[in-house]
C-alpha cells in the first residue's frame, strides 16, 4: 500500500504599521526589510504588509478597515496562551469633552507581526505574559537563527481567513 507524503505548511507573516506616528519610520523600515528578506530566503513562504492601521480605533467604528476584527482574532490568540497583549496593545475607553459620550477604543503598536500555519495563527508580536515581553524582534530573530522550535512555546488558534483584514496589496 502506497502513502501520499506529508503536505508542509505555509508559513505567512502578516506585518502591520501604524501610520500617524513620528520618528518611527527607520525602525518600521528595518523590520519591513527583515521580513522582507526571510521571504526571499524562504524562511517564511509568503509575507505582507496587511496593513497601516490608525493609533485608536472605536470598536464601532470599524466598518472599513478591520482594525478592530484583527485585534479581536490577535485577542483570542492571546487568551488561549494565557497572554496579553499589552502593553503595545491596550483596550481602555475614551471620554468627549462637554459630551456625555464615552467610547471604547483600541490603541495599536507602531509595528506587530502576526504569524501564521496554514489556517492557524501562530503568533502575535509584541505580546507578553506574566514573565516577559515577546516582541517582533524577538520572532524574527528566532527566525534568522534558525529556530524552528521557538515557536512551539505558543498555541495556534484556527482562523477564518487566508489573508489579513487589512490588505492593502502591497506586498512586503
Amino acid at each position: 500500500m502506497r502513502t501520499m507524503p506529508a503536505q508542509a505548511t505555509q508559513s505567512r507573516a502578516e506585518l502591520y504599521l501604524r501610520g500617524d506616528t513620528y520618528g518611527t519610520f527607520d525602525a518600521q523600515q528595518d523590520v519591513l526589510n527583515r521580513v522582507r528578506a526571510l521571504e526571499t530566503e524562504g524562511v517564511l513562504d509568503e509575507a505582507a504588509v496587511a496593513g497601516e492601521w490608525q493609533r485608536i480605533r472605536t470598536l464601532n467604528e470599524d466598518t472599513r478597515d478591520g482594525a478592530i476584527e484583527t485585534y479581536l482574532e490577535f485577542a483570542e490568540w492571546a487568551n488561549r496562551n494565557g497572554h496579553s497583549l499589552g502593553p503595545a496593545f491596550e483596550r481602555r475607553t475614551r471620554s468627549y469633552l462637554g459630551l456625555d459620550q464615552v467610547d471604547d477604543v483600541v490603541v495599536f503598536p507602531v509595528v506587530s507581526l502576526a504569524v501564521y500555519e496554514d489556517a492557524r495563527l501562530q503568533a502575535v508580536f509584541p505580546c507578553s505574559d506574566r514573565d516577559r515581553a515577546y516582541t517582533v524582534r524577538d520572532c524574527l530573530d528566532a527566525f534568522e537563527r534558525d529556530d524552528a522550535d521557538w515557536l512551539d512555546q505558543f498555541d495556534a488558534v484556527t482562523v477564518d481567513r487566508a489573508g489579513p483584514h487589512l490588505d492593502t496589496g502591497l506586498q512586503a
